[in-house]
């Protein structure tokens, strides 16, 4: 994945265009990893990426596990990217990815109460 391209949300099917939403343990995965990363830099955020890796070619996960390990291995790879060439700290309030995210959930919400 390149620091210009976005993760499609959820797994992607190869025979269809339809894409699955991410499930509750990927989003929770990418959140830790999210407040993990907040104010490392480039380097901080590459050498967690490549403990995750680590920790995930150790242990013989399978299942819900497996797909969270996975979910915390591409967010820590998505971070360490987009940081590749940024001078600051990670914040994911300047992180457009976590904010286009937030702004789709927000479009996607059900209206309050009274509202249609």
């Amino acid at each position: 994945m390149g620091p210009q391209q976005d993760r499609a949300p959820g797994l992607v099917d190869d025979t269809s265009d339809e894409v699955t939403e991410p499930s509750e343990d990927e989003r929770d995965a990418w959140e830790r990893v999210r407040r993990s990363a907040q104010g490392m830099r480039h380097h901080e955020a590459k050498a967690a990426w490549e403990d995750a890796r680590k920790a995930a070619e150790k242990g013989s996960r399978t299942g819900r596990d497996a797909e969270i390990a996975q979910a915390e291995i591409e967010e820590w790879e998505r971070i360490t990217e987009a940081l590749f060439d940024h001078d600051g700290a990670y914040d994911s309030a300047d992180d457009p990815f976590v904010q286009g995210e937030l702004e789709g959930r927000a479009h996607h919400a059900p209206p309050p109460p009274g509202r249609r």
